[in-house]
């Protein structure tokens, strides 16, 4: 609950100085979380929209109120959308907007560089590799494919879609 209260009080006060901000510190300001790009990876790679499926299917072991209070906020930052779920009255299914796809390609970027400096998950770094080491053409496709699933609509997709023949 605090977490929530601090993270709406922070929404406000940025509104009153986002203006004056230098756009490198107000990306960290807004982005610099732990969770926010754990989040958008599972949603937008992974296709976990419930809430129940991101807790339960996290590799990092995000807790609910983190999790709650991060969905919450990245609505409020227009990054996801929330939808009522057709399948229970009470489920809310989570979507990127053209904000949070926009970010997945620095995802990529973050990524490439834990990859060459750090030691990941060595099977994690197999499936995004082609993703930020042949760039272009396959960002690009995940991007429009992206876009259908998340704000148009048009096709649902099917679990790790986006290694599907490199799309």
């Amino acid at each position: 609950m605090y977490v929530k209260v601090v993270l709406g009080a922070v929404m406000r006060d940025l509104n009153i100085v986002e203006k004056e901000m230098c756009p490198i510190g107000l990306a960290g300001h807004l982005l610099v979380d732990k969770w926010v790009p754990i989040i958008i990876r599972d949603i937008a790679l992974f296709d976990r929209r419930g809430f129940n499926e991101i807790l339960k299917n996290n590799r990092e072991g995000i807790s609910s109120a983190s999790l709650a209070s991060r969905l919450q906020y990245m609505v409020q930052l227009n990054l996801l959308h929330v939808e009522k779920a057709d399948d229970h009255v009470q489920k809310k299914n989570y979507f990127l907007t053209e904000a949070g796809i926009a970010f997945v390609p620095i995802l990529f970027h973050l990524a490439s560089w834990t990859a060459e400096f750090r030691d990941p998950a060595p099977d994690i770094v197999e499936l995004t590799s082609p993703f930020y080491s042949v760039k272009g053409d396959l960002q690009k496709k995940l991007l429009d494919r992206l876009r259908q699933i998340h704000v148009t609509k048009t096709i649902e997709p099917r679990p790790l879609w986006w290694l599907a023949d490199k799309l």
